[in-house]
């Protein structure tokens, strides 16, 4: 019996969790109770974890594997990301329990929304990665990818201004808000950054 990594398997896998988390956080933030907030980055780590864990078993794998699909770099460089996309979703539970956060307010639910979104379409790109020699449905994921990114900007952006511009109860109040927003914003540049080294790779070995 071969004990042979499927890679692409692997990427499917940690990008299912990376859907699972953004989900989660989405149904959180619309749902907001601030007592129920250590529970939930309870619950938000164990994706993390399983997806940290995930990646140890495909670098230990990698270093025993004679011919891995494609590049070993190009493999530990995309692993990375999406450890990072999941580590970024994971973060923004801390901040609200860091800031001690007690309501949400509507502009990150409606952000975390387009994280459920972008994340997604991560996933259905990474579903095609096992067909990178043949990249033109692959490219067009990746266009999808960066389009939302575009669009979580300029949310982000959006919500910076008001931030700014409207009255504040108070200075903790502007410093909060505008770390967990640039928090969100983190887990679009995540997404965006691992769909740009799928690209990379593709064009690599197409």
């Amino acid at each position: 019996m071969s004990n042979k990594l499927d890679y692409f398997e692997y990427f499917n896998e940690v990008s299912q969790f990376a859907c699972e988390q953004s989900q989660f956080l989405y149904d959180t933030l619309r749902q907001y109770d601030a007592q129920k907030l250590p529970e939930s980055i309870k619950h938000m780590h164990d994706y993390e974890h399983k997806a940290d864990l995930k990646k140890s078993e495909m670098i230990a794998q990698l270093i025993k594997e004679f011919l891995p699909p494609f590049d070993r770099d190009d493999i530990v460089s995309l692993a990375e990301l999406y450890d990072t996309v999941c580590d970024t979703i994971d973060d923004v539970l801390l901040k609200f329990y860091m800031y001690n956060i007690t309501t949400c307010n509507e502009e990150a639910i409606v952000i975390s929304e387009k994280i459920v979104e972008i994340c997604q379409e991560l996933k259905g790109l990474t579903a095609e990665l096992g067909g990178f020699k043949k990249p033109d449905k692959l490219l067009e994921k990746v266009i999808r990818v960066n389009q939302i990114e575009d669009e979580g900007d300029k949310l982000y952006l959006n919500v910076m201004h008001d931030l700014f511009v409207k009255p504040q109860k108070n200075n903790k109040n502007l410093i909060c808000w505008s770390n967990i927003y640039t928090c969100l914003e983190d887990c679009f540049d995540a997404c965006e950054n691992t769909a740009d080294l799928i690209r990379n790779i593709i064009i690599k070995n197409s």
